[in-house]
């Protein structure tokens, strides 16, 4: 049996959002132990890492692992349905191969998914040497990345001692954020050595979806290496985790 009922829906909507903008297919690791999904994006530049564990629902049953094939866009459009207030009901039918979502406020709406064939393979952990890591709020990283779109489709991230610097240069303009030390918007600053890289903004922007304005970001750097952005959820019980590969940088 699997069933599983958080509070509100709010967590679980706003992930599949996020995710859905970068993959189209993920399978869902189920077990006692809570939920578990990594997957990598059609064009193998962008990866995603899911957890959330059993305490952060209000009602966890599932006996043994079980995998969840699920077509995420599908399951976006249910999700969109949601209101904030509502709470949110997953079960599995295994006779007919569908999983059950049901939303319970004003009224109780349910809709059915049916599961999908994926693979089961884990994707190997990614062993990077970060150089840099920061806590960033996620409203400013937004913002730097909306003021890039204006001019390019690349922005460059560089993390140092002293502040967060993103830049974005194009034939027909530049735009550049700057956080220093001490700044309220930059929570947790930590450079072994200064980490620079170029990334795809619309990558970025999709991933950042995950956070409201208000939330914090921790972003791992290091020069030429993929970024990893960690969104904590769940009260920080859970995390979803994207890495990003970098754009080659022109000299």
């Amino acid at each position: 049996m699997v069933k599983l009922r958080m509070a509100d829906s709010k967590i679980w909507k706003t992930c599949v959002s996020a995710m859905s903008n970068l993959i189209e297919e993920a399978s869902f690791k189920l077990t006692p132990d809570g939920i578990k999904m990594k997957a990598m994006d059609p064009s193998h530049v962008a990866l995603v890492d899911f957890e959330i564990p059993a305490s952060a629902f209000a009602e966890y049953e599932v006996k043994k692992a079980a995998f969840l094939g699920i077509d995420l866009a599908e399951m976006n459009k249910i999700m969109a349905r949601a209101k904030a207030e509502d709470e949110f009901i997953m079960e599995l039918d295994e006779e007919k191969n569908r999983l059950a979502l049901t939303f319970k406020g004003a009224s109780t709406r349910r809709f059915s998914l049916p599961l999908i064939g994926t693979s089961e393979s884990d994707l190997p952990e990614p062993k990077l040497q970060f150089t840099a890591t920061a806590d960033i709020v996620a409203g400013i990283v937004q913002d730097g990345l909306r003021d890039g779109e204006i001019v390019g489709d690349n922005v460059a991230c560089e993390l140092t001692e002293e502040e967060f610097f993103m830049l974005t240069e194009s034939d027909t303009g530049a735009t550049e954020l700057k956080l220093r030390k001490g700044d309220p918007g930059l929570i947790k600053l930590n450079v072994k050595q200064s980490a620079r890289a170029m990334f795809n903004i619309k990558y970025l922007t999709d991933m950042t979806k995950a956070a409201s304005s208000a939330d914090t970001i921790t972003i791992n750097l290091g020069t030429n290496l993929p970024i990893q952005l960690d969104f904590p959820i769940a009260e920080g019980k859970g995390r979803l985790r994207f890495l990003l590969a970098p754009r080659i940088e022109a000299e």
